[in-house]
């Protein structure tokens, strides 16, 4: 069992305010009267837990008349890549920015003069919400409305920056831009006031997964340089924070990432959650994931029929050895096949190592290899590194996590000095 101790103290309240806070104590100042769109879902909250979108539609001299709900919808009851349609609350109409309309209809602003952004990631550069806002910021910017970024914490902190980094062959909807590594460390409205400065714009290429298309855009960086964005900052929040220090409550972002314990366990499963996925030899899973869904957490433990538990553990001592830090594993009394995971201290932990050493061992004992350009292709979006995808659909090459690691950390410096200007906290 994984247990935060620190999420778990009694509620003081939140320490922090929030974009739509701030917003909100300023009288909409920058919105009022004009036609506004928001870009939302149902963890776009104020700190007291009343939806962004309702308290737009209650407003008085706010005129709200678009709803766009990214992957999951409105509600967050959809999973990933199932389809929803349009649909409308209150008179106002619910369009879906996802799969087919992850770039937004010209016509659905026609009569917007600003549309706001309250979208809560995970500070994951494969968990996608701040790629919807960078699509609906160049087809605002294109038809000349503006855009609000309501500002929101990374729950995994400022300072949790690493992982294999996006190369640019790799780029498509589950990662836009290029370089960025698969913890970036920065706030929704950071994302957004770095990617309008990107030089050579975005170009994101079509992306067909599971029979669904998701179609690629194409954003000039005249597009971009020339729209008209702001950041409404939080009040508060500091780089070394991570969510429980806020004071907030969560709010579930999607489906499976119900709690700030299940944001924490997928962080820190990243890459290894691949090594669940049938691409391996024989069409066999390497690991198995064991779900508390009383809980709706992504797992507490997990086996694997390839390899006994104290071997794993082993293992992962051995190749980490310095960087093995932050969490422990141990084999499960009751059931000497599962491993339980326990994460001590999330900013401790090497961002993505663990994951690497579930693909390593994936490698070594099921000879994992890629079946077919589509998979290849997916595995490419997700992991960003073209060279580790490489090695690890090799017959012959074995994966070095000592290498990987070192490479990943300095890529993470590198985003870090290329992104710092944009940095709106300490």
């Amino acid at each position: 069992m994984i247990v935060y101790e620190t999420y778990l103290k009694k509620d003081c309240g939140p320490k922090i305010k929030l974009g739509i806070d701030v917003l909100q104590e300023r009288g909409f100042d920058i919105i009022k009267g004009k036609r506004v769109g928001i870009l939302t879902d149902q963890a776009g909250v104020n700190g007291n837990g009343i939806l962004t979108w309702q308290i737009l539609k209650d407003t008085n001299n706010v005129q709200l008349k678009a709803i766009f709900a990214p992957v999951h919808g409105l509600e967050g009851k959809y999973m990933s890549l199932e389809t929803f349609y349009d649909d409308e609350v209150d008179n106002i109409p619910i369009y879906s920015v996802f799969a087919s309309n992850s770039r937004p209809r010209d016509e659905w602003l026609k009569d917007l003069d600003v549309v706001l952004v309250d979208l809560q990631g995970l500070g994951i550069r494969y968990y996608n919400y701040w790629a919807f806002m960078l699509y609906m910021m160049g087809t605002c910017f294109k038809n000349g409305v503006d855009i609000v970024v309501l500002d929101r914490p990374n729950p995994l902190g400022g300072h949790y920056v690493g992982g294999p980094s996006m190369d640019s062959e790799n780029i498509s909807i589950w990662g836009p831009v290029a370089g960025m590594p698969l913890f970036h460390g920065m706030t929704i409205g950071e994302l957004a006031r770095y990617c309008k400065s990107l030089l050579n714009g975005i170009q994101v290429n079509d992306l067909i997964e599971s029979g669904v298309l998701h179609p690629g855009i194409v954003i000039p960086s005249e597009v971009l340089s020339k729209g008209n964005l702001t950041v409404i900052p939080m009040q508060g929040w500091r780089r070394n924070m991570r969510w429980e220090d806020t004071g907030l409550k969560w709010t579930e972002t999607s489906p499976n990432i119900a709690n700030l314990q299940s944001a924490y366990e997928y962080a820190f499963m990243s890459l290894g959650i691949f090594a669940s996925i049938n691409y391996g030899f024989d069409n066999c899973n390497f690991i198995k994931m064991e779900p508390q869904w009383i809980e709706k957490l992504p797992f507490h433990s997990f086996t694997s029929k390839y390899i006994v538990a104290h071997r794993i553990i082993q293992y992962a001592k051995e190749s980490l050895q310095e960087s093995y830090t932050g969490f422990s594993l141990s084999v499960n009394s009751k059931n000497r096949n599962l491993i339980d995971v326990n994460i001590e201290d999330l900013r401790r932990t090497v961002p993505a190592a663990f994951g690497l050493v579930l693909l390593a061992l994936s490698q070594e004992y099921t000879h994992f290899y890629v079946i077919g350009d589509d998979n290849y292709r997916f595995l490419g979006t997700h992991f960003g590194d073209g060279e580790l995808l490489s090695v690890l659909a090799s017959k012959q090459k074995r994966i070095n996590i000592r290498y990987f690691i070192d490479k990943w950390k300095e890529d993470a410096r590198c985003f870090v000095e290329k992104t710092k200007d944009f940095y709106l906290y300490d």
